[in-house]
């Protein structure tokens, strides 16, 4: 048997017993929100460039909004 007929035997017989629909299922499942993140992530990086005063502002609020709906670790 040669090199080649032995890559497809093992191809073929990956295929029978694989995953098959459902790897690619979870491969769309994955990709989809890696995209869309992606995306989000180049939007505020061209919103930061284009203007920086209101991206800084727009942390700040968000800094503050989390803060307080952390954990209370103060207690007077």
């Amino acid at each position: 048997m040669t090199e080649s007929e032995d890559v497809d035997r093992l191809k073929r017989r990956l295929n029978r017993e694989g995953a098959g629909p459902l790897a690619d299922l979870s491969n769309h499942a994955v990709g989809a929100p890696t995209a869309r993140g992606r995306e989000v992530a180049d939007w505020v990086r061209d919103m930061t460039e284009d203007r920086p005063l209101i991206s800084v502002w727009t942390a700040c609020q968000i800094g503050f909004v989390i803060g307080r709906w952390g954990p209370r670790r103060a207690r007077h």
